[in-house]
């Protein structure tokens, strides 16, 4: 891969050294900022075929070195009108929205614009009424093709995306907390990642903000407070500050924030167990309560500093930390233990898990160079180094009214560390623009468990993963006709797991794989329309490959399994955008798909829990519409979908013949719906009433039993003539109604569980800045799926 760059820098060379003409210039929209990936070409003027062309850049410049003397200039990018013109050196040109796919949003500035960019769909946020709504993660819930769930921003269809923010990737999820909307100029949603990105990534959100001018120092505060309306001790405060100094090319950033955290937890479980004993079906069942409650407290840093050499020339190195203060999980299980339907034990279990002596802290740090040379040529090469540990005891007090009293005592250390390489080197050819790169990852982790009170082995295993990638993309748009972008990546897994205590568990691998991805985007009249396919992996997160035993309670006991494959999934999509209406439908299929499985270990009643890989396909369906009308002050951001799977399983199940159970998991469809309401009122205030509802569902292999319904409202009011001061008031699941409660089938094991959370909460926050101006790190990081998995 290394060799192949050289090879193509050094051909790009040649071909610049024989051109005769260079013409450069910037193509920005009608409010002045940069507009990139258009394309920008040469027509002869005899007979209009295309003589050489261009891509614009991130700051909208371009360079074309022809030896064509003479000819037409286009440039053009889908949502803006084509402009001809006679080629000119340093030119200015300005593209305006193409009214016939934009129509309603030219009609009133209130309404956020949506247009396709050829990789994903660009939502405007300045000058819209996304601008007000709060915090950068208020903005993504209300971002056509994203929607707000339980596990956080997910995008429609594909899951948790990676977000970056002016080009550096976010890992700290905080951060979103801390960009102000009024600071946000778009948000640019790709479901359908290329070459350039880890095969594991399914969803890729890019964040850009307004260009701030100015220098010297500058701040912003955060604040905010949020109050449980079940629970006292519920009561979440985060905090955080980020300061900037600007002077010539140099920026120097950093930034602290403290982040406070509850969660209470309460179920009713009926759990059962089914084998064959003595000869005879038999039967185990735990019915009782359940509480969990958390209490946490995190730091988390960054610093760094972004140099800009020369004129599209930048080089930086930022340094991300953070440490817990406090992760305390106190969980009481009250139990009535049944066997072959006679009661044999009452038990109360109550297990205090907390951190240890030794620190539970992660760093992180990038070095980075992004320049441009010749106009042409871009350059982008990043370097990663992540490390974390996470230490923790666990004591559990066992009391029964039937059996033997216990005290189990675990300890835990986790110790991960990460090195990572990336480049990309990026060249226009013909009508478009063509992408190669290698990206290097190699990851050490090491866990150690020990255990008193029961007869559990104790276990030291390391887990040592290298991956070497090379990608390869190229991307053109065709006037009339679309923008097409086709890519390939090949990804080789060096792996080994190794367990000091019991050598014989060592599991080497080794495998490789290809992972291609397409895309067009195009228009029919005044419809935008994007067809896309992509083959994406997952691979198991570094828990659920460590195969000691972890003790949860008398009756359920936890493992991973270093014999997991990693899934591959392949994806079709199709996205349409009319007006104030964007319609999108993704379908895959996933084989070798990670769920975790629940099985009786042993006749004593005991359960182990560990991750597998389900030997038939998981295939679903996600079909959604938006729509953003404005009416006078009001206006709506409603997202309604189905998202129906299919799923066939053979379990495991003692009580069949065969010894298996097909269970399916298929005739029960999710439905969906986000309904948004702004209103916008003179004076700085703001009015939100919002509700989220789900219905009955599978979900894998799991059935939510209960309909989800979370009703939110909030009140805003900005400050200050230029906007620096906004105060928010919000409320969540005002209603109550925020519950989901589940069954499982895992064939030989069932459980039944109904479920409340403490997520009635009322919140209040504050946002202050002062002089600020957004940071031009452009760090984009390398391993960053390897990051999260650790």
């Amino acid at each position: 891969m290394k060799r192949l760059i050289v090879v193509l820098m050094m051909i790009m060379t040649a071909l610049s050294a024989v051109a005769k003409n260079d013409w450069k210039g910037k193509v920005v929209d009608v409010n002045g900022d940069p507009v990139a990936y258009a394309t920008v070409a040469v027509l002869s003027k005899t007979d209009s075929t295309i003589v050489c062309g261009a891509m614009t850049q991130v700051d909208g410049t371009f360079n074309i070195v022809t030896k064509e003397n003479d000819g037409i200039m286009m440039v053009a990018l889908l949502g803006y009108k084509t402009v001809f013109l006679t080629p000119v050196d340093g030119a200015l040109i300005t593209l305006a929205d193409d009214s016939t796919l934009l129509e309603s949003a030219v009609a009133t500035a209130i309404i956020p614009k949506t247009k396709l960019t050829g990789e994903g769909i660009q939502t405007g946020v300045r000058g819209s009424i996304l601008e007000n709504v709060g915090t950068a993660k208020d903005v993504l819930s209300k971002t056509p093709g994203i929607v707000k769930s339980a596990n956080g921003i997910e995008v429609i269809g594909k899951g948790a995306p990676l977000i970056y923010i002016n080009g550096h990737k976010v890992n700290d999820l905080s951060e979103l907390d801390r960009l102000q909307s009024n600071e946000i100029q778009s948000v640019e949603v790709i479901s359908n990642p290329g070459a350039q990105y880890d095969a594991t990534v399914k969803a890729v959100v890019r964040i850009r903000t307004i260009r701030r001018q100015g220098e010297g120092f500058g701040f912003d505060l955060n604040a905010s407070d949020a109050q449980s309306l079940r629970w006292a001790k519920g009561n979440d405060q985060n905090a955080a500050i980020n300061m900037n100094y600007r002077t010539g090319g140099v920026d120097l950033f950093a930034g602290v924030n403290f982040a406070g955290n509850t969660f209470l937890q309460q179920s009713y479980l009926e759990k059962a167990s089914f084998g064959r004993k003595a000869g005879e079906d038999w039967l185990f069942e735990n019915k009782g309560d359940l509480e969990g409650v958390f209490f946490g407290k995190d730091v988390y840093g960054n610093t760094g500093v972004n140099y800009q050499i020369a004129d599209s020339h930048f080089a930086g190195a930022k340094v991300e930390w953070g440490r817990k203060l406090q992760n305390d999980v106190t969980t009481t299980i009250n139990d009535n233990v049944y066997e072959n339907g006679t009661l044999i034990d009452r038990l109360t279990t109550v297990s205090d898990d907390s951190l240890s002596d030794k620190p539970s802290y992660n760093i992180g740090t990038n070095l980075y160079y992004n320049g441009l040379f010749g106009g042409k040529l871009g350059v982008d090469v990043n370097l990663d180094y992540y490390g974390n540990a996470n230490n923790s005891i666990s004591v559990s007090e066992e009391v029964s009214e039937m059996s033997q009293d216990a005290r189990i005592t675990s300890d835990s250390e986790n110790v991960g560390r990460m090195y990572a390489a990336k480049a990309v080197v990026s060249y226009p050819i013909w009508m478009g623009q063509l992408q190669v790169g290698t990206e290097e990852t190699f990851s050490r982790r090491s866990d150690e468990y020990y255990i008193s009170g029961i007869d559990i082995p104790a276990s030291r295993a390391l887990v040592r993963e290298d991956i070497y990638a090379g990608f390869a993309s190229y991307g053109f748009m065709l006037p009339k006709a679309g923008m097409f972008n086709a890519g390939v990546r090949y990804e080789y897994v060096d792996y080994l797991y190794e367990d000091a205590l019991d050598p014989d568990s060592n599991i080497p691998r080794r495998y490789g794989n290809w992972f291609p991805t397409f895309s067009y985007a195009g228009s029919a009249g005044p419809v935008q329309l994007m067809l896309n396919y992509s083959a994406k992996t997952r691979r198991p997160n570094y828990d659920n490959l460590s195969s000691a035993i972890r003790y949860n309670s008398r009756y359920i006991w936890q493992s991973g399994n270093a014999q997991l494959q990693p899934e591959l999934s392949h994806n079709i999509g199709l996205t349409a955008i009319w007006k104030f209406v964007t319609m999108m439908v993704n379908y895959t299929r996933t084989d070798d798909a990670i769920m975790a499985w629940s099985s009786p270990y042993g006749n004593d009643g005991v359960v182990l829990v560990k991750p597998r890989n389900i030997d038939t396909p998981y295939r679903y369906l996600a079909a959604y519409v938006n729509l953003t009308p404005t009416i006078g002050i009001w206006t709506l951001n409603y997202t309604l979908g189905v998202q129906p799977q299919w799923l066939t399983i053979n379990a495991p199940d003692a009580r069949e013949e065969s010894g298996y159970r097909v269970t399916k998991f298929n005739d029960k469809p999710m439905f969906m719906g986000e309904l948004f309401n702004t209103f916008s009122f003179k004076g700085g205030w703001q009015l939100e009433l919002g509700a989220t509802v789900l219905s009955k569902c599978y979900t894998q292999n799991i059935e939510l039993t209960r309909a989800y319904c979370d009703i939110t409202a909030a009140i805003q009011k900005t400050l200050l003539k230029d906007g620096s001061l906004i105060l928010r008031l919000e409320g969540a699941d005002l209603a109550g109604l925020a519950r989901q409660d589940a069954n499982t089938d895992f064939g030989n094991h069932t459980i039944v569980q109904t479920n409340r959370f403490d997520t009635q909460k009322i919140k209040f926050s504050l946002r202050y800045r002062f002089n600020t101006a957004n940071s031009k790190y452009r760090g984009t990081g390398a391993g960053t799926d390897t990051k999260s998995r650790l």
